[in-house]
């Protein structure tokens, strides 16, 4: 039954949402109604609502399928989930407005759409929410579990391992990884053994019953794994191959065939100038706002920082901003003052060299407070890359300079979604999706999603 209801979870959505869409337009109604003495006006009959509940009912989960709401096998992560009952909320609105506008006779009460509008979204909001922690549980106990290993254990292993742990939606279990590397066999990488050498995947998959093989090691010839598909021949397990491009290439980006062979279209992007405006704005109102709202915590933090180590209460620190332009980032002090400031940033909890309110501090990301007064001043984003040391940003190849044509942020989604098990300034794919698919609705999203990652405290360090 429980493997059931995850092959057939896209249906399980659907059904929610038309019990809550038919609980809102019938809701929407009775409240309007209730409202008639505040209007001063009787509303229109209900049969009116009635005739045409099941008209409204289909152009809703219609215009949803349409957009890959219910596709079937599909659990989104809770990012891709908001922006997609936002988006299903938005057109399937407009859908039910246009059709009352077109036949006279469903002549519906604006004050019902609006009030079945907002109904809709937050009924709906909710109700995924709780329901896409159903599927995650599921998985957490092994239920529909896909087992997996990684061939390569480099740089691109440990990002193929980094999203597949940012997706337990997705179901995988990774089991561990394959490399040559003598040295790293053994090793643990996540609580993830590198069990054995590349060649000896097909006793491997054998033993640890392994349903999909990831191949994460982009230097590997055609023919070596061609040869490794074959060593697995007559096992039923599938391959997939891991690309270091998947952070550069917009889910938006247009893709042709030539006869079956794909070509990806990668467009150079335009400045919306009505984005730019709106995003600045929303960062001096935010910046703004939250100075005056953390006030506590701007006398607080020094005196703590101050009894705690010696040294100032801020740390001032170069970074590279927009086009390359250097400027100076304000912090709470989280190290010792005897620390090299230009060193790399820690990449363990346990690093001597913060302190031991730096160390709750970075935690809770209570550090970045000052990072505020750079957002006012316009050096920063609330939203954006990170911001980058000159030494690191020196050692760009070109194509890398690209995530300098945006403003760092205070958050991004790297922020959201990221780990620390490789150097941040080793880890765009995050900065490259933002500059590819910015936009306003993404800013808010991931501004909401920050301020559950920050209470969780993962990967920070």
């Amino acid at each position: 039954m429980k493997e059931w209801l995850l092959k057939k979870w896209h249906l399980v959505i659907l059904v929610n949402d038309a019990i809550i869409i038919s609980i809102s337009w019938f809701a929407a109604y009775f409240i309007r109604w209730l409202l008639n003495p505040v209007f001063g006006y009787v509303i229109n009959p209900f049969y009116i609502y009635l005739e045409s509940y099941p008209i409204m009912l289909f152009l809703w989960v219609t215009t949803n399928s349409i957009f890959g709401n219910y596709k079937p096998g599909k659990v989104k992560k809770n990012l891709e989930e908001i922006k997609a009952v936002i988006r299903g909320v938005v057109l399937s609105a407009l859908v039910v407005m246009s059709v009352s506008f077109l036949f006279k006779e469903y002549d519906f009460a604006r004050s019902v759409l609006l009030i079945f509008i907002g109904l809709s979204f937050v009924l709906t909001g909710i109700s995924r929410m709780i329901l896409f922690s159903i599927p995650q549980r599921l998985r957490k106990s092994g239920y529909g579990n896909i087992r997996c290993i990684i061939v390569g254990a480099g740089t691109t292993g440990i990002r193929a391992l980094q999203r597949i742990l940012d997706h337990p939606e997705k179901g995988y279990d990774v089991v561990g990884f394959l490399d040559d590397d003598p040295e790293k066999i053994n090793m643990y990488i996540s609580k993830r053994p590198v069990i054995d050498r590349i060649d000896n995947i097909r006793s491997v998959v054998e033993h640890y019953n392994i349903d999909e093989v990831f191949i994460a090691i982009p230097s590997l010839s055609h023919s070596r794994i061609m040869e490794l598909i074959m060593k697995c021949e007559g096992l039923p397990v599938g391959f997939r191959i891991t690309s270091d491009l998947f952070g550069v290439i917009a889910h938006n980006s247009d893709i042709e065939f030539i006869d079956d062979f794909p070509v990806f279209d990668l467009k150079e992007e335009k400045e919306n100038p009505a984005y730019i405006f709106l995003k600045r704005l929303m960062d001096i109102i935010l910046s703004a706002i939250l100075i005056i709202l953390l006030i506590p915590f701007w006398i607080i933090i020094p005196i703590l920082i101050k009894l705690d180590s010696k040294g100032s209460v801020f740390f001032v620190h170069e970074r590279i901003g927009l086009n390359g332009k250097p400027f100076k980032i304000y912090k709470f002090r989280t190290m010792h003052n005897t620390t090299n400031p230009y060193d790399y940033s820690p990449q363990k909890a346990d690093d001597k060299r913060i302190t031991r309110v730096g160390k709750f501090l970075r935690q809770t990301s209570l550090d970045e407070i000052p990072n505020l007064f750079n957002v006012l001043k316009g050096d920063m984003s609330i939203v954006g890359p990170r911001p980058e040391m000159p030494f690191i940003v020196e050692k760009y190849e070109e194509w890398q300079k690209k995530r300098l044509t945006v403003k760092p942020g205070i958050t991004g989604l790297w922020q959201i979604l990221g780990r620390k098990d490789i150097p941040l300034q080793e880890n765009l794919e995050y900065d490259f999706y933002y500059i590819k698919n910015r936009s306003l609705l993404l800013d808010i999203i991931i501004i909401l999603k920050t301020i559950p990652a920050i209470l969780s405290r993962k990967g920070a360090y």
